[in-house]
């Protein structure tokens, strides 16, 4: 039996068929007929190249017959292994090559909004400043100054120190008192509004023992950026007490302002006061 060994670790590029054979004795080996099956597919093993840096290639020839086919066992460099194969291979062999597929699973997260603004969301909806602002006020339709008039007074709802008050004294008709700020908001978030208020007219004769009633001619609107939010219902008969109520709404803000705006309105020549405490706006 002849073994040939090869050496632990191979290069790739040792292992490429060189261009010139060198016919020494381990190439009339590998021709031998008695070996010449065993080293052909000896050198397609070797020859072929492989993802490995490294390979240990062992390989027996049998002899069938002889006398010369002793027992023996040689080892020889890489470019002696590859020279002699490249004079019985008339080709390299094609390249094992191994290919790994790397399958990456992408998750998409969609983080909760970082939008936050400071609260009260509604600054001075209480009017415990005693002052109006930052709410402004303006006049429509036919309201007179000298005759529709307003002020933060005491006392607000439930006993609070103070509420925004109005007072249509000379019992005009058709108008409306409004006041407004812009609050900052999260856009696309949805919010509750809720406020406090009372509406009172005066005595209204409806028979001889000159009856209160309710009329349904005056409310209090709230709307965001043009948008009815709130309204109230109808008017009370005049105190004391005040009947304080209240009414609420949701909105959706569409940037990151939002445009409050609560009216005082009269829709005939009744004479009326108006009271608002309490505004409060909060993401639902």
């Amino acid at each position: 039996m002849h073994a040939l060994a090869a050496p632990s670790e191979v290069k790739f590029g040792e292992r490429a068929l060189p261009k010139n054979c060198n016919r020494d004795n381990l190439f009339r080996s590998f021709i031998d007929p008695r070996y010449s099956a065993s080293s052909s597919g000896f050198c397609n093993t070797y020859i072929r190249l492989t993802v490995k840096s490294t390979i240990t290639a062992t390989t027996t020839l049998i002899a069938t017959n002889g006398k010369r086919d002793l027992p023996a066992t040689n080892s020889y460099p890489s470019s002696r292994l590859s020279s002699a194969c490249s004079c019985i291979l008339t080709a390299s062999p094609s390249p094992t090559n191994l290919i790994t597929t790397k399958i990456i699973t992408a998750t998409t997260t969609t983080k909760p909004s970082t939008c936050s603004v400071a609260t009260p969301i509604v600054p001075n909806g209480d009017f415990e400043t005693g002052s109006l602002a930052p709410w402004t006020q303006t006049y429509s339709n036919n309201g007179d100054p000298k005759l529709l008039t307003y002020s933060i007074k005491r006392p607000g709802y439930n006993a609070s120190a103070y509420a925004l008050i109005a007072n249509d004294n000379a019992a005009s008709s058709y108008i409306e008192l409004d006041f407004e700020q812009s609050l900052t908001v999260c856009s696309g978030t949805k919010y509750d509004f809720a406020a406090r208020y009372y509406i009172t007219d005066p005595e209204t004769p409806q028979s001889s023992k000159h009856k209160r009633q309710v009329n349904k001619q005056v409310y209090v609107q709230v709307m965001v950026d043009g948008v009815l939010v709130a309204l109230s219902q109808n008017s009370d008969p005049a105190g004391p007490p005040i009947v304080w109520r209240t009414f609420r709404g949701t909105f959706v803000a569409g940037t990151g302002r939002a445009g409050l705006k609560v009216s005082f309105i009269a829709t005939d020549f009744v004479g009326v006061e108006w009271g608002v405490d309490d505004v409060v706006i909060t993401p639902v």
